[in-house]
């Protein structure tokens, strides 16, 4: 028996209303995966995201016997539902660095609470596990900060040395992460550090370094209690800092010890050449430590969704680190973007062909709409 025409009507109506509430979640992740794809692209020329419609404030808390302080980022006229923390990588400046600073505009004015704390040990160039008390830290105060009240589910997004530190910390079952993205992770510390401090072809001009170079001084930096010298440890942290900065570097003096002289060449030699027994020696001195920093255990244990994203041509972390952390994830979902248009440190060298920015570009989209899926 045929329905009435103003029960057909209204039959019709209810379809397109489930269909349309069936749809809206893809529809709304895809609209936002587009929206973060012109973000990108905006960071990408330098866009540091002043005219967005942010608040942004400072908060401090305290920590044992320490002040922390974080800046957090607020969508104005709404309170969000999500929320997300973004931690910086090694460097100076930190969650002040400009490019974060739009990231995290971007990410607010998309409708995200966003915290980026402000790691000091990351900003005096420290690598240590302790930084993980700062993570797990500053996620736990998420909850209470202000425009947190509608918050539904709150993720971590780490950056280089933060990305993988940012899976180690949602891995724990306590910190209850909804989700982790990491940009430009290690996996294996000993390969990357192989790979630093190896002698290569040239690529940098003349009176400049690699960009891999800027991993060798971290990692000298932290093995510089070798030296038997305290005053010749200063003197190094000196020149490595300088170096890091990318400011003139202190002349070595006569009075230089052969082991401080030779940490000193070492540091500043062109990248053809290297000091393979002087290497060999920081690798054994910093076995423990990368032991200690290092995801796989993290990787196999992680229960939220995981997303690695990697410069396709990264010059300071290969990308093959995203590769063999993605295969080792097991217990999770897990999305990987291996992209051209990403890249650790300055703008893409390498021209594509209109075939290979397509599908570079529809790449990028796929994985952010299930970001957007995930995080929103």
């Amino acid at each position: 028996m045929s329905l009435r025409p103003r029960w057909r009507a209204a039959f019709l109506l209810a379809v397109l209303l489930i269909a349309g509430a069936a749809a809206y979640k893809p529809l709304a992740g895809l609209i936002f995966a587009g929206r973060l794809l012109l973000a990108v692209r905006a960071l990408a020329s330098g866009s540091i995201g002043h005219s967005l419609p942010v608040q942004e404030s400072k908060i401090r808390r305290r920590l044992g016997d320490r002040e922390l302080t974080a800046l957090l980022y607020r969508p104005t006229g709404s309170l969000p539902k999500s929320a997300v923390m973004v931690v910086p990588g090694i460097s100076e400046l930190g969650c002040y660095h400009p490019r974060l600073r739009a990231l995290a505009r971007t990410l607010a004015d998309e409708g995200f609470l966003v915290l980026t704390p402000d790691i000091e040990m990351f900003r005096r160039f420290e690598v240590a596990r302790e930084a993980l008390e700062e993570f797990n830290f500053w996620f736990s105060q998420m909850q209470g900060l202000e425009g947190s009240e509608d918050v539904q589910r709150s993720g971590i997004i780490g950056i280089s040395f933060s990305g993988t530190m940012a899976l180690i910390a949602a891995a724990s079952p306590e910190l209850r992460a909804a989700f982790v993205m990491a940009i430009g992770p290690y996996q294996d510390l000993f390969r990357c550090a192989r790979g630093w401090f190896a002698a290569g072809p040239v690529t940098a001009g003349e009176g400049y370094y690699p960009t891999r170079f800027y991993g060798k001084w971290i990692l000298m930096r932290a093995a510089l209690n070798m030296i038997d010298s305290k005053e010749e440890q200063q003197f190094l942290r000196d020149v490595l800092i300088s170096l890091l900065l990318q400011r003139p570097v202190p002349a070595p003096s006569a009075a230089l010890s052969p082991q401080a002289r030779r940490w000193y060449q070492l540091a500043v030699m062109p990248e053809n050449q290297t000091d393979a027994e002087l290497s060999a020696a920081i690798e054994k001195r910093l076995a423990p430590l990368y032991r200690e920093l290092s995801p796989d255990e993290a990787a196999a244990q992680i229960r939220c969704p995981v997303f690695l994203a990697h410069g396709a041509h990264d010059d300071l972390i290969p990308p093959v680190e995203s590769l063999e952390l993605h295969k080792r994830i097991r217990h999770a979902t897990s999305y990987l973007l291996i992209s051209p248009f990403l890249t650790h440190t300055h703008p893409l060298e390498t021209s594509l062909t209109w075939r290979e920015k397509r599908i570079a570009v529809w790449q990028m989209l796929a994985f952010f709409y299930h970001l957007a899926r995930t995080a929103r």
